[in-house]
């Protein structure tokens, strides 16, 4: 008796799914900004970026409309890093000045890093950022609400006398914080502030024992507490908690 072999069929192939925009833009800026470190963005094209995806040029237009909107949204991303590391600082439980110097100092050098450490990267920052001013008055405005952000914890937590600041507001001290450490926030000076002071870490340090006393009197130390309000002083309101910025 012959034996007949049965075999069950085999199950229908699927698909794998489908990437949807959001991927493929999030794929494009990775290929792209992988091949802008290895060649620069200078020497890179839509085409070229197109064939390492293993797309059509037309296809990339799609998601793109030419290699300087791929230049933005990467140096968008790039000082969205910036923010990140300030944010982190601006939520650390330490007193307000402290916190000034640890921020200003970690962008500085993360900034100083890039340039040494990622040249490529750091010329395509310039670049887009030249083309599109918004991207660096985006990240300067962010940088400035930090500082807001920080004077009012400093308020709340008597770091900062409120009545000292409440007469300039923390609002202007902040802009005036922001303005006279820009050289150290904005990526686009970091190498201007290098060319004529190589010894930089210790000109911010220099300029924050200026700068602080000067634009916030009423920063305390450590080793001063403050003093106790004299007995015909009426009751200070406790100032609400401030919110953190969006990052």
């Amino acid at each position: 008796m012959t034996e007949i072999s049965v075999t069950s069929p085999r199950p229908p192939r699927t698909k794998p799914p489908r990437a949807s925009a959001n991927e493929i833009r999030v794929r494009i800026l990775q290929v792209a900004e992988e091949r802008f470190r290895r060649v620069g963005h200078l020497k890179t094209s839509m085409a070229d970026i197109a064939a390492e995806l293993d797309m059509s040029p037309a296809n990339l237009y799609r998601f793109f409309p030419a290699r300087q909107a791929i230049s933005d949204a990467i140096c968008h991303r790039a000082v969205k890093e910036i923010a990140d590391i300030a944010f982190a600082i601006a939520l650390m439980d330490m007193p307000a000045a402290l916190k000034i110097e640890r921020l200003l100092t970690a962008v500085h050098r993360y900034n100083r890093a890039r340039l040494f450490n990622d040249r490529r990267m750091h010329d395509m920052i310039i670049a887009a950022s030249r083309a599109n001013t918004a991207i660096l008055a985006v990240h300067l405005d962010r940088m400035e609400k930090l500082f807001e952000y920080i004077i009012r914890q400093g308020i709340e937590a008597g770091d900062v006398a409120a009545g000292d600041v409440e007469r300039a507001c923390p609002a202007q001290a902040a802009r005036a914080l922001n303005g006279s450490f820009a050289i150290f926030l904005d990526p686009a000076l970091i190498e201007h502030c290098l060319r004529y002071d190589p010894d930089s870490d210790v000109t911010l340090r220099e300029r924050l024992r200026i700068v602080l006393p000067a634009l916030l009197p009423a920063v305390l130390t450590s080793t001063r507490p403050p003093s106790d309000p004299a007995p015909s002083d009426p009751p200070r309101r406790s100032p609400a908690r401030p919110a953190p910025p969006p990052r």
